[in-house]
């Protein structure tokens, strides 16, 4: 069976890291990056900007903030902080997961995990709150 894609690896931490969100200061660190809650292993990116911009084309709405960071020398910085929308775009990245893992011959995500992960997210936001 083939290795997931990077997008389906994406999709995944997305999903696992629910509203907490990822940034890339947390997947960037190759020997940590972002420890699995709900999946084996671990994800590690060091173009997650890049990664969520690829995703936005394929129609997965993410959401950002900026998060301030100080390094341990007193250096401040910005980071974004990106996660899945909504639960309409929760099932978005499931049904994307699907297709990759559908493509490699792996078999879908369990759907106990599935109603897990899915149900992190708020319920779909409004559209007036979209514009």
């Amino acid at each position: 069976m083939k290795k997931a894609s990077k997008i389906e690896q994406v999709l995944i931490a997305l999903l696992d890291a629910g509203m907490n969100g990822l940034t890339k200061l947390e997947v960037a660190t190759p020997f940590h990056g972002y420890q699995m809650q709900h999946f084996p292993g671990q994800f590690w990116s060091s173009s997650l900007n890049s990664d969520v911009s690829a995703l936005g084309k394929m129609g997965v709405a993410i959401d950002r903030r900026n998060e301030p960071y100080t390094s341990q020398d007193g250096t401040r910085s910005l980071f974004k902080r990106y996660w899945l929308q909504d639960r309409t775009e929760a099932w978005r990245a499931v049904d994307l997961i699907n297709q990759y893992r559908l493509r490699r011959k792996a078999p879908p995500l369990p759907v106990k995990l599935v109603t897990l992960l899915v149900n992190q997210f708020p319920p779909e936001m409004n559209l007036i709150n979209r514009a």
